[in-house]
């Protein structure tokens, strides 16, 4: 059977067709990636919170100031500064990888696009092959009533198919074009990531220059050490506070990690209570300064200490002791940069006097997991870490939880 044109100017019908194949495929809208800018949440906070901290120290500017606070100063904006970085670059990898998939999306839809334009361009040719009946002369030339009817019903087929295949036509290159330019906006927002993370690694590099030049001023005086000890007695406080707030997300943050655990096939219902004992050390080294009360070995004073001070060597990694999710990632006079994991069933532990951390905040992270490396920060007595557990706002002895060395 003879497949016959719908238009009575087959070359005219011919030529509209192959100018509409020029145009694309059944591609759903809500199938089209959002443009997404790389100005997210997390950075407004952070931009939020350096512009914060700035205001801050414009009050404070005109009056004197010790060198030890300076240098606590310059250490939260390191701190601040370095929090941005870190974040930038975790932008930069996720706008990658939305390149990636949007570059993939261009290829699979110009795939479907060339199949498209072969096929009915393959249609178009057969059309011309079949001769120049019309749909009339094909009812006309039926045997009987049912053949005309079928022919009817076919021509309709044919019709809504071909109709179909161009809207698809035209829909495939209309994704096309906003996927192209979508992807140019992606590029565009790479490169501002980057250009913007090179800068402030410049800032950064020129921040810690400055810090350890007043860090070796301040090491020289004596009573810096006195002010030091001062504040981490206040730090002490503000982090009890801090744990105590932490609680109101508890709930939220124990769901997550039995989601987690259940897709490790973890059973237990409290590991780290059952890892008593237990719980790999943080770092391997020295413990300097036990928990509870302490008597300072130069100074001679006594102080109440909430965890214990292990000593190593600046840039040692430190590991997380048990897995749990990131809750906080922050600065405190006295503690330097700090790092609060939750383990579920209201346990902590703290992670201070760090630096170069490669956790986020509200990540799961498993045991084990290097999570920052020790640096001096907030200390004048040399690298160390300060480790800290908690139950829910009761401090808890580390050496007790930890494993027998």
């Amino acid at each position: 059977m003879k497949i016959m044109s719908t238009c009575r100017n087959k070359t005219g019908k011919i030529l509209f067709f192959i100018v509409i194949a020029c145009f694309t495929f059944s591609f759903s809208q809500e199938e089209i990636d959002k443009k997404i800018d790389y100005t997210s949440e997390e950075l407004r906070k952070i931009r939020q919170e350096i512009q914060h901290y700035k205001t801050q120290l414009e009050k404070t500017r005109s009056k004197e100031q010790s060198l030890l606070s300076q240098l606590q100063q310059t250490e939260q904006e390191i701190s601040l500064t370095s929090k941005l970085v870190r974040q930038l670059s975790r932008e930069q990898q996720l706008k990658e990888q939305q390149i990636a998939q949007t570059r993939a999306s261009i290829e699979r839809l110009t795939g479907n696009l060339e199949t498209l334009k072969r096929n009915f361009a393959r249609r178009l040719v057969h059309i011309y092959k079949q001769g120049d009946f019309n749909d009339w002369e094909l009812l006309l030339t039926s045997q009987s009533l049912n053949q005309a009817i079928y022919r009817v019903k076919y021509l309709r087929i044919l019709t809504d198919i071909d109709k179909k295949t161009v809207a698809n036509i035209r829909l495939n290159i209309r994704a096309i074009d906003q996927k192209k330019e979508q992807l140019t906006a992606e590029l565009a927002d790479l490169q501002k990531i980057i250009s913007e993370k090179l800068r402030y690694r410049e800032t950064l590099s020129n921040q810690k220059r400055q810090r350890d030049r007043q860090l070796k001023n301040a090491q020289k005086d004596r009573n810096n050490l006195l002010a030091q000890i001062k504040a981490k007695e206040k730090a002490a406080a503000e982090l009890a506070e801090l744990i105590a707030s932490l609680e109101k997300e508890s709930e939220a943050i124990q769901r997550e990690l039995e989601r987690q655990r259940r897709m490790a096939g973890m059973v237990t219902v409290n590991p780290f209570l059952e890892s008593r004992g237990k719980l790999i050390w943080p770092v391997n080294g020295q413990v300097v300064s036990k928990f509870g009360i302490q008597k300072h070995p130069t100074l001679k004073t006594i102080t109440e200490n909430s965890g214990i001070d292990i000593k190593v060597s600046k840039g040692t990694p430190v590991r997380a002791v048990l897995d749990g999710v990131v809750t906080t990632i922050t600065y405190i006079r006295g503690f330097g940069n700090l790092v609060i994991i939750d383990h579920g069933s209201g346990f902590y532990t703290v992670y201070s006097h760090i630096d170069n951390v490669t956790v986020y905040e509200k990540e799961y992270v498993k045991r084990n997991t290097i999570i920052a490396e020790v640096s001096d920060s907030g200390s004048l007595s040399g690298a160390m870490l300060h480790f800290e557990i908690w139950s829910n706002r009761t401090k808890l002895n580390p050496e007790v939880w930890l494993a027998k060395r």
